[in-house]
């Protein structure tokens, strides 16, 4: 069975305390559904926070003198399965513990998360884990794609007006007036195109005031970012998602900067790419119900998205987005690259190997799921590149992110 029995076993690269609030998450909401007493919950978050500190008792002593005796209960039980000590909260922590150290070890032992469960069941009744825990895991996978599918054909439809600005090429002697005509159709994206010439970065000499002379500066490319992120920002218009907004944006840009790089895949493209990739969190941020709650609830615990949506739907944001992005009838590479962004190494795309690299070098990297490093050195390996193209410094300002994101 590929599921690691023993408490406590290391997955390669991971950072721990990242993993601790994975398992803090999962065992608080399993305790939840095995209806454990508020204190005895408490605890049981106390003890999974601290459970790597916990695995040698002398370690533990000093590395957490301030845990109280439930909890340092529950890890006694967690260590020592044989000894009746922490009950069901210590089989609730195994389980949880179990269950992240294999999604985390995805990278390396590839597998779906029905076989995960089926595992963690088989392991139940060879008298591992708790069987009554092992089913109620089995239960928090509630949500399914088509609940997603729901929420995603409210989202609004990918307007004509960006495919158009995709459409205008960037070298041909009519490609400026082209866009001043797509532009000047359209009230906010004129005043953002305005804004963006006016801006910082390029500092003009006077201030410009209309869309000639803002494109004169920007350019035909600059201008199609301009109309990509405006068509897009309305979707994340609430205060909720200002934070998936900034990632959006940053991720886009970075693909831009790998594109250059690697030449491996068109920067343009990479742009869109990266500024789509997410849409699929929109779905599960919408969602409502007991559902749209356990996710919250998780995602408040610490637990990063990735490992949330797998517990709760057995596939990552990717696959959601994949969705959204058809109905939109993107381009079907684009579309594959998207779906695989998180599991790269399940597509022979190049663009998922570069969204990949990219959102690994965002700020908010942590936030969607635990760093890979086989994951990301295989996509560089993919894309010509190396770790080198991600030292700080190795991307220049870009003039969009100061545009962009003041209004995130």
């Amino acid at each position: 069975m590929e599921v690691q029995a023993q408490a406590g076993s290391r997955v390669p690269g991971q950072p721990w305390g990242a993993h601790c609030r994975r398992v803090a998450a999962l065992a608080c909401e399993l305790g939840r559904r095995l209806r454990l007493p508020p204190a005895e919950l408490i605890a049981l978050e106390e003890a999974a926070l601290h459970h790597h500190a916990e695995l040698s008792p002398a370690a533990g002593e000093a590395a957490s003198p301030d845990l109280s005796p439930p909890a340092r209960a529950i890890l006694h039980g967690f260590r020592n399965p044989e000894e009746p000590v922490g009950g069901r909260a210590a089989a609730i922590l195994r389980v949880a513990e179990a269950f992240a150290e294999r999604v985390e070890f995805l990278p390396f032992q590839p597998a779906a998360l029905e076989q995960i469960i089926d595992e963690m069941n088989w392991l139940a009744q060879k008298g591992l884990y708790d069987p009554v825990v092992t089913t109620h895991l089995t239960a928090l996978v509630s949500i399914r794609l088509e609940d997603l599918l729901e929420t995603v054909h409210r989202l609004p439809v990918f307007p004509a007006v960006a495919l158009r600005a995709l459409m205008i090429p960037p070298e041909e002697e009519t490609s400026l007036e082209q866009m001043e005509s797509l532009v000047s159709s359209d009230q906010v994206l004129a005043g953002a195109i305005v804004e963006a010439a006016n801006s910082a970065f390029y500092n003009p000499c006077r201030r410009i005031a209309t869309i000639a002379q803002a494109l004169s500066y920007i350019g035909v490319e600059g201008a199609r970012r301009v109309v990509l992120a405006q068509v897009f920002r309305p979707l994340f218009a609430c205060r909720a998602l200002g934070r998936l907004w900034r990632h959006a944006v940053e991720t886009a840009v970075k693909a831009e900067r790998l594109a250059s790089l690697s030449r491996a895949v068109n920067g343009q493209e990479a742009f869109l790419a990266g500024l789509v990739h997410d849409v699929g969190r929109l779905a599960l941020h919408r969602l409502g119900g007991v559902e749209g709650e356990r996710y919250a609830r998780l995602r408040e615990k610490g637990a990063d998205a990735v490992f949330v949506e797998m517990m709760l739907c057995g596939f990552d944001h990717g696959v959601a987005s994949a969705e959204i992005l058809r109905s939109w009838s993107f381009p079907a590479h684009m579309v594959e690259a998207v779906e695989h962004h998180h599991r790269p190494e399940a597509s022979r795309s190049p663009m998922a190997a570069l969204l990949h690299v990219a959102e690994s070098w965002s700020e908010e990297a942590e936030e969607e799921d635990l760093p890979s490093p086989r994951r990301v050195q295989r996509a560089l390996k993919q894309l010509g590149l190396t770790a080198d193209s991600l030292k700080p410094g190795a991307e220049p300002e870009h003039w969009l992110l100061a545009c962009l994101l003041e209004a995130a």
